[in-house]
């Protein structure tokens, strides 16, 4: 792999910021397969969190066929995180559901977007083009950043500019030989629809019951304590989780590489 850390002036890197889902796999497989440039790096986030599968199929899958054609997925660590589930002033970061709304979700700046950038600019990469892997389908997700200049940094979604999206991601992933991920996310993530809480539920039980204790702590560090995980506004451990929701119900996070 082409790698430019050795020079502490890089400010044009190209940088795939790798979430672990069903988009960037396929910008993976097409990086591999040379119909996108090779990046300087691929980096995910640990964000201490993250979904069991997602660590299996990246062990499993992404990195032996990465390994094939020199690639690898490079891992910033959670301890470059300053703050955790409670930012400095005590604000919750979870974008949890209250009694009228639902809080912003600013976990994905802090685990995920600020720690790729430490881990980054500790190997020297200071600045260039990041690319996300947001569908084409998803502009309400990638028309705010997707072109877009901040600092150092470009972002870029490739997926939009070759109008993929992710149905055509799963076929790609498909005809690379490789089983389909799930969705990438934390194991207590609000995002989460009914089919990835069951997923949750029926294959990891001890990160199903984690999520269940971080619920009911979030709850009883609220004022009010009315504050849930869940979007139907219920104790996680008491939520129907077997009946699918409504379409469009559930929104996922338009700030970092969560689910990507």
């Amino acid at each position: 792999m082409t790698n430019k850390t050795n020079n502490p002036d890089v400010l044009n890197s190209l940088v795939l910021n790798y979430g672990g889902g069903r988009q960037t796999v396929a910008i993976c497989v097409m990086i591999a397969k040379g119909v996108l440039p090779r990046p300087d790096i691929i980096v995910m986030a640990d964000t201490g969190r993250e979904n069991p599968s997602t660590w299996d199929y990246l062990n499993q899958h992404v990195a032996p066929f990465l390994a094939q054609h020199d690639l690898r997925v490079e891992i910033a660590s959670h301890d470059l995180a300053t703050v955790d589930i409670y930012s400095g002033n005590g604000d919750l970061l979870l974008p949890v559901y209250t009694e009228t709304g639902k809080l912003p979700t600013f976990c994905s700046n802090e685990w995920k977007k600020r720690v790729c950038d430490r881990y980054l600019r500790s190997n020297g990469i200071k600045g260039g083009t990041r690319w996300i892997g947001f569908g084409f389908e998803e502009k309400r997700r990638w028309s705010k950043m997707h072109g877009k200049t901040e600092g150092k940094w470009k972002t870029v979604c490739p997926l939009v500019d070759l109008l993929i999206n992710t149905a055509a991601c799963l076929q790609i992933i498909k005809a690379a030989g490789l089983p389909q991920p799930h969705h990438s996310s934390c194991w207590m993530c609000p995002h989460k629809r009914n089919a990835e809480w069951r997923h949750l539920r029926d294959n990891y039980p001890e990160h199903w019951q984690q999520a269940i204790a971080m619920d009911i702590e979030v709850r009883e560090n609220d004022e009010k304590g009315s504050v849930f995980i869940h979007h139907d506004r219920v104790p996680l451990g008491e939520a129907n989780i077997d009946v699918d929701e409504a379409a469009g119900k559930v929104q996922q996070c338009t700030l970092g590489v969560c689910f990507v």
